[in-house]
């Protein structure tokens, strides 16, 4: 470790605990904030989108498992863009709270844990997660990818938070301006301290999935594609 990129501090987050239903909304609604405007939207388009387009079938709607999905607004956006580009794609988010799961699209999510998908094998195309994995300790998250490649037909890929005390800065300045709640501001830093960097990803998972490939997906930030041979 150095400076900059400090130990990791793995705690649990507020939202993850018991809140009340307006307060988890208004984080919700801070998380997609930070999505569509602090550049993860721009960055599933450049890094994720062409991807999927290279998975899918001709004729066939690809399928995607979302972990973690909280109010969906990811997988709502992916469905929209590429629909542009004359490709179908179905959703199905997963998040451990069913008050979460709920805010998105009717039919479209269900409530389960990631440890132990309740999924038959190979039943889904592609299994996704988006800052999500930084909430698990190196044992769980080894097995939420074994599980990710026990459902997986084709690929794994993820992306998530690298932890730096840059990252963390930033999160304490904008939050109190931008955020609904504070709870946003208190949980974006805790995320940043129990994140992964890509070297600890890699060495973590590079058994479970090989030929995996993680790299730098932008500032502060991850990417993680495995596709089933």
């Amino acid at each position: 470790m150095s400076f900059w990129v400090p130990e990791r501090v793995p705690s649990e987050e507020i939202l993850d605990g018991e809140v009340s239903a307006h307060e988890a909304e208004a984080s919700l609604s801070d998380i997609e904030w930070v999505h569509r405007n602090l550049g993860g939207r721009l960055l599933l388009r450049l890094r994720l989108l062409p991807l999927l387009e290279g998975l899918a079938d001709p004729g066939r709607a690809l399928s995607l498992l979302d972990l973690g999905c909280g109010s969906g607004h990811v997988g709502r956006d992916l469905v929209r863009r590429l629909r542009r580009k004359g490709r179908e794609l179905r959703v199905l988010g997963l998040d451990r709270k069913l008050s979460h799961a709920r805010l998105a699209p009717r039919g479209g999510s269900t409530a389960g844990d990631a440890l132990l998908l309740p999924f038959a094998d190979r039943s889904v195309d592609v299994v996704f997660s988006t800052l999500f994995l930084h909430h698990f300790s190196e044992t769980e998250l080894r097995d939420v990818f074994l599980e990710s490649r026990r459902v997986a037909r084709k690929a794994v890929v993820a992306f998530d938070l690298s932890r730096h005390r840059v990252a963390r800065a930033l999160i304490s300045a904008v939050g109190p301006l931008a955020f609904r709640t504070r709870i946003s501001t208190l949980d974006g830093e805790a995320s940043v301290l129990a994140a992964y960097t890509r070297r600890d990803v890699a060495a973590l998972v590079g058994d479970l999935l090989p030929g995996v490939r993680v790299r730098s997906a932008g500032p502060f930030v991850w990417q993680l594609v495995w596709r089933r041979p």
